[in-house]
């Protein structure tokens, strides 16, 4: 066999770029980029080696550990898990670092290969600079902090460990039911040694993610609680995306006249116009779909986790016939509280079941309260979220100026605080795949970094931005990225006076302003970011107004611009869109005001009708 002699370094780097994909019927790279901030513990070598083939696999500089592999995470989301981003760090704080980005990847079912730089496997030095010293257990380093929100970790303590690991890392990041991130901390004196590699290990492999196929009686099973329903509705999660069943959607939901509701990931799998689309369930949810959830007798969940925000805490099925039938790739999702599983890719699944229905149609009556729901909801929202007069507007008066100018095409992206409550319900897509909202993980600082990554999968379409005064505080310095990168972004900063949505959850749990509102903050010297002037600062344009009509006009300015725009608005810290589902959040027992007594009264009655379930 013949062999040819490189570190373990440059032999990652070797096999990563052989892994193609298929994309349009084109063969692209699995690993189209790698972020990387060096240190001591992956610049002489990692760096090296990327330096060495960066002409085939293009390398970025980041500025945060955390937000470079957030970018990667965003990439891959709007790439449909069809490609995979690669983010290396240096050993301890840079390493650790990345474990929240791990975490977002882990809970939204999205791979990214992390390279942590580790200590050395000789422990010769020990303990090096930023080790962490375990005083029982001499193997473990910080990087085993990623243990717990990684799919795939292993420690390559000799060069010769890549030919087994790197194959079962790639496996695992495409796999659509374990799919997630993947972690290889390179003990960083073994990405200096060399090995004799085979050089069949470094041959072009093409990978295409495969589709899982459903059992027969699972689907003939659920075709037969679908017969008996009388009032179904679907809920569409992340997994129609990834799977690219939108259309298979759509044409099972007209065939067989349900209702379609999705969740936060799972919006984009329809556009506003379709006839079956009713909106978004669950605690950020339009009313629409609220109503008919807390009446249907049936949910089909189509690749969805069915988390708390979807499910009202499991609160918003009240129905005592209700029945819920599940398809997803995973096992672990497709039975949870007693679900009717098919455990299959949502795209064939669909079709399969479809076939199975026949001809069976859900009654009209059903299907025409849904229109009239959603016609009601609508209204509502088209008043809420109009142009107003009002000295400071509201969140929803922002989302929707630049709603009303946005293109078809145009991306919106959100990730945490009141922000996205408000932006589900208002930015109905007017195409589909333009929604890029991260949800499973609700990471503040995924909003800038995340939509980076999104403007480099799709460079053709603008990437708009909403993020909150507090989130932009934490992490921004990707504006700096999207400038010297030339990957243009539109980013509305709605400036609220501090972290307005937990102090209104801290109101309405009965509690008094304390630490959210920056007006409550114990500051002694309290003041407020120029915005405009920060982004500025970083290369950016910017501009703050201080209505909605002004802010319609900055839209059109920054769609006009030939690099990143940054709008800053004040808006309204305590007027938000309704609330239309129940949401678990612990309420305390002793009442120290009545505020808080009204409070527990109210959690107990949604407590009270929760579905139980394992």
């Amino acid at each position: 066999m013949k062999t040819v002699r490189l570190t373990s370094a440059q032999a990652l780097f070797r096999y990563l770029i052989a892994q193609k994909t298929i994309i349009n019927d084109k063969k692209e790279p699995l690993f189209p980029g790698a972020f990387g901030i060096y240190g001591h513990g992956n610049v002489a070598c990692i760096g090296q080696a990327m330096e060495e083939y960066q002409d085939q696999l293009p390398g970025y500089r980041g500025h945060h550990e955390q937000n470079m592999a957030l970018t990667g995470i965003g990439f891959t989301r709007a790439m449909r898990r069809k490609q995979i981003f690669i983010a290396t760090s240096s050993v301890g704080p840079g390493a650790t670092n990345m474990v929240t980005a791990a975490a977002v990847a882990l809970s939204n079912r999205l791979p990214i290969l992390l390279l942590p730089g580790d200590t050395f496997a000789s422990r010769f030095p020990d303990p090096v600079l930023q080790q962490i010293e375990n005083f029982t257990d001499p193997t473990v380093t910080a990087n085993d902090a990623f243990k717990s929100v990684s799919r795939y970790f292993d420690r390559i303590t000799r060069p010769e460990q890549i030919l087994a690991s790197l194959p079962q890392a790639i496996q695992i990041m495409l796999d659509p039911a374990d799919c997630g991130p993947a972690t290889i901390a390179m003990s960083q004196d073994v990405q200096a040694e060399a090995f004799d590699y085979p050089e069949v290990f470094f041959e072009e492999v093409i990978h295409e993610i495969r589709r899982p196929h459903p059992d027969k009686n699972q689907i003939l099973t659920a075709a037969e609680k679908l017969k008996v329903s009388k009032q179904p509705i679907i809920i569409s999660g992340g997994g129609v995306l990834y799977s690219e069943a939108e259309q298979e959607l759509s044409d099972f939901a007209k065939k067989h006249n349900i209702p379609v509701t999705s969740t936060v990931m799972g919006i984009g799998c329809m556009d506003k116009d379709d006839s079956n689309y009713i909106g978004n369930i669950g605690g950020l949810g339009d009313k629409s779909a609220n109503n008919l959830s807390k009446s249907t007798d049936l949910a089909l969940a189509i690749g969805t986790k069915l988390s708390d925000f979807t499910t009202g805490s499991w609160a918003n099925f009240e129905s005592n016939d209700f029945k819920l039938v599940s398809i997803n790739t995973a096992r672990f999702d497709v039975t949870k509280h007693r679900a009717t599983p098919v455990i299959s890719d949502a795209k064939i699944g669909l079709q399969e079941l479809s076939k199975a229905l026949g001809d069976w149609k859900a009654p009209e009556i059903w299907s025409d309260r849904a229109i009239k729901e959603r016609e009601d909801w609508q209204s509502y929202i088209d008043k809420q979220s109009g142009p107003t007069n009002q000295e400071l507007p509201s969140y929803a008066h922002a989302v929707g100026a630049v709603y009303r100018n946005s293109d078809p095409s145009d991306i919106v992206v959100t990730a945490a605080g009141g922000l996205v409550g408000e932006v589900v319900q208002i930015w109905k897509p007017k195409e589909r795949n333009t929604f890029e909202t991260e949800w499973g993980f609700s990471c503040m600082g995924y909003e800038v970094s995340g939509a980076l990554g999104i403007k480099m999968a799709k460079p053709e379409q603008d990437v708009v931005v909403f993020i909150g005064d507090g989130s932009y505080l934490l992490a921004n310095s990707d504006i700096y990225s999207s400038v010297i990168y030339d990957k243009k972004l539109i980013i509305v900063v709605c400036d609220n006076g501090g972290h307005m949505v937990i102090n209104r959850l801290q109101l309405a749990k009965g509690g008094k302003e304390y630490i959210c509102n920056l007006r409550a903050a114990r500051a002694s010297n309290l003041q407020f970011v120029d915005f405009e002037a920060h982004a500025k600062s970083m290369g950016a344009n910017g501009e703050t107004v201080t209505s909605t009509s002004e802010l319609e006009a900055a839209y059109k300015r920054a769609k006009d611009s030939n690099k990143t725009y940054v709008i800053s608005i004040k808006t309204h810290g305590y007027e938000w869109l309704e609330g239309s589902s129940f949401w678990e959040s612990p309420t305390s027992e002793v009442h120290t005001t009545t505020a808080n007594k009204e409070a527990y009264k109210d959690f107990l009655v949604g407590k009270n009708k929760q579905r139980k379930g394992v």
